[in-house]
């Protein structure tokens, strides 16, 4: 399918607005499911505000280059258990994060470097497409779980809604105008959520929408990391190295997927994104945000 938009063209002001919520939608869910999956206080706003935060660090490394964006990563939810689990506080919980995320991205920043320096053929005789398929079904599959669980919270008729919201989706992607086509994933949510609305006026209750009669129009999410400080003084050499076998093997698992990712989107946008900006600038860019 060609592109109606290029990655240097600007489109008109309405349609990025639309279109960056519609990006918005596409990487919430994924985003705010770590967190609430792990628990321990996580909150949904930080790691919107993290994401966004880091995916303007990668968009910086790769020169506006390379249209990804960087969410939160399933992968990592068993390292995040574990460095609960291992913790005598919540506290030394926060600073095992903190510390496994800035491992995690040390291995991004080394095979950046690695890169830079040896190229990228190295990398299909180490880890060849037949390996890197498989290592990212694994990652979607593992939390399946809970897809269903979220897909079967509200009980046959949310059932119905997902099912409705996904065959809008799918129907408008495929066969929708060219100017629907841009907005699948609004169009999909947004029959979903109005058919949402309409059983919970008939009674059945679908969604709470007493939680809008409490929103804030400015509120400044609370940043955990902050709590981390006290965990210093509980923080032993054997707890650094559970954080260190928690996340760093599970690093190499995602520079699969890094590489997944950008491969996939090459093909959709008909540029080599290991080339230009090249595999060292993503890794990068992909380390440091995830930092």
């Amino acid at each position: 399918m060609k592109l109606t938009y290029q990655i240097k063209d600007k489109p008109p002001i309405h349609i990025t607005l639309l279109l960056a919520l519609q990006y918005l939608l596409a990487c919430i869910s994924a985003t705010i499911t770590v967190p609430l999956v792990v628990g321990n206080e996580l909150t949904p706003a930080a790691a919107l505000f993290g994401a966004g935060a880091g995916t303007l660090v990668y968009l910086a490394f790769t020169k506006m280059r390379s249209p990804m964006f960087l969410g939160s990563s399933f992968a990592f939810i068993g390292s995040m258990n574990a460095a609960f689990a291992g913790a005598t506080t919540i506290a030394l919980g926060y600073l095992g994060l903190i510390i496994g995320a800035i491992l995690a991205g040390l291995v991004y920043i080394v095979l950046a470097i690695i890169v830079k320096k040896c190229g990228t053929s190295w990398i299909n005789k180490i880890i060849p497409p037949v390996i890197i398929g498989p290592v990212v079904a694994i990652i979607g599959l593992g939390l399946a779980t809970s897809a269903i669980s979220n897909f079967t919270s509200a009980g046959p008729w949310g059932v119905v809604i997902g099912i409705v919201t996904l065959f809008i989706t799918a129907i408008i992607s495929v066969n929708g105008s060219p100017i629907a086509r841009m907005f699948p994933f609004i169009i999909g949510i947004g029959c979903g959520y109005l058919l949402s609305i309409i059983f919970s006026l008939m009674g059945i209750p679908i969604i709470d929408l007493s939680v809008f009669h409490s929103i804030e129009l400015f509120n400044i999410p609370k940043f955990t990391f902050v709590q981390s400080f006290g965990g210093f003084k509980n923080f032993t050499p054997q707890y650094f190295t559970t954080i260190f076998l928690a996340f760093t093997p599970v690093a190499f698992s995602t520079f699969c997927e890094h590489i997944s990712d950008h491969l996939n989107l090459s093909n959709i946008i008909g540029t080599d994104l290991t080339q230009d900006p090249g595999l060292d600038k993503t890794l990068l860019g992909d380390g440091v945000g995830s930092i």
